[in-house]
């Protein structure tokens, strides 16, 4: 079996903390698993960043889906390219954060224009989201929507099950 790795930017067409960013999340929770996909979702300021590691049918499925999700517009694919078969987000069938686009030399231009990023800025923007979400499985986030320390998955989606 062939994995693969895809990261990719797209525009919000809500605000941060909107309730469909929760639907998005608790959704992934739920159907990631089954398909074998791990993976970290990223809001910055004005821009969804996703990283995703899966068997490569279950990841190309997946994009075709979200290009047709109208909760977001724009979708550009920053990096695919094979992976090995371990994960480098085992604890993860979705994690959700907030991350500052200046931090990534990401953010939208005055006209809401992104900037071109290259295929090896794009692994390390990878590799930051895959630290991230060690960081946060292991110390939590204060961010709604994100994990809480030492809260496992199970946990996770039941406390976002409970918000909902």
């Amino acid at each position: 079996m062939t994995f693969l790795q895809l990261l990719y930017r797209s525009i919000p067409r809500t605000p941060d903390f909107d309730p469909s960013d929760l639907a998005i999340l608790r959704a992934s929770l739920r159907n990631n698993a089954a398909r074998g996909i791990t993976g970290y979702l990223w809001r910055a300021n004005g821009q969804f960043f996703q990283a995703l590691h899966g068997p490569a049918e279950a990841i190309e499925a997946l994009f075709a889906r979200l290009e047709a999700d109208p909760r977001h517009r724009d979708l550009e694919i920053l990096l695919k390219e094979p992976a090995e078969d371990a994960s480098p987000f085992p604890d993860w069938s979705m994690g959700y954060d907030h991350f500052l686009a200046l931090e990534l030399d990401a953010e939208l231009d005055e006209n809401g224009a992104r900037r071109p990023i290259a295929a090896e800025e794009a692994r390390q923007i990878y590799a930051r989201m895959v630290a991230a979400a060690e960081e946060v499985r292991r110390y939590g986030s204060a961010f709604p929507y994100a994990r809480g320390a030492g809260e496992d998955e199970a946990a996770y989606l039941a406390r976002l099950d409970a918000s909902a």
